[in-house]
């Protein structure tokens, strides 16, 4: 990697986690304006799913950092009662909105443009998903964050959680303070998977 494109990824890096909520919006509208993410759009049979609709238990999900749309068009419409996704792109929010009107999804799945620092939500869910989105909050902010959200938990709810095994040192420092702060109901890994679910309260 040529030593300006490493400095441009660091950069980026650092204003999606410590930037200013405009700074973050243009930067991820930018990003899926441009198709960066089309890649990640498709991800039917995500091994996620399972678990977000088995805690669920026909219910409420929060979707922070839904991106595009895919676990709300993508869980089976059966498994659920209502979806709230979130994220700091509109561009991101819109494409979700259409992808779910398209597939008959409109009067279930609602989507917000929104930064999870700040986001606050209008009623309980029975999960809230961090859907390779977690990473994305500074570790300095990130037991602050999950405390206001846990108010937001019905008595039974749970966050699930996935991380990349991509960035290993930060996958794990991830999972360890997650297990020191609070208690895991259930964890999921394989050697042959690519991310890691955990699923805790």
């Amino acid at each position: 990697m040529q030593p300006h494109t490493k400095i441009k990824n660091v950069l980026r890096g650092l204003t999606k986690r410590w930037g200013l909520p405009g700074m973050k919006r243009t930067l991820w509208d930018r990003e899926y304006a441009s198709g960066k993410w089309a890649h990640c759009e498709h991800t039917r049979g995500d091994r996620v799913y399972g678990f977000v609709e088995r805690y669920c238990r026909n219910g409420s999900i929060l979707d922070l950092g839904c991106g595009s749309g895919n676990t709300g068009n993508e869980l089976a419409v059966d498994r659920y009662q209502t979806y709230t996704g979130v994220d700091v792109s509109e561009v991101a929010a819109q494409k979700a909105a259409q992808r779910s009107e398209a597939n008959g999804r409109g009067g279930t799945n609602r989507y917000e443009q929104g930064d999870m620092l700040s986001y606050v939500p209008s009623r309980k869910h029975d999960v809230i998903l961090f859907r390779e989105s977690l990473h994305n909050i500074p570790e300095l902010r990130m037991k602050s964050a999950l405390d206001r959200y846990s108010q937001y938990l019905t008595a039974n709810g749970v966050f699930v959680v996935t991380l990349s095994r991509d960035s290993t040192r930060r996958f794990r420092e991830i999972v360890g303070w997650i297990e020191t702060n609070y208690r895991v109901v259930e964890k999921y890994s394989a050697e042959t998977a690519d991310a890691l679910v955990v699923i805790f309260r």
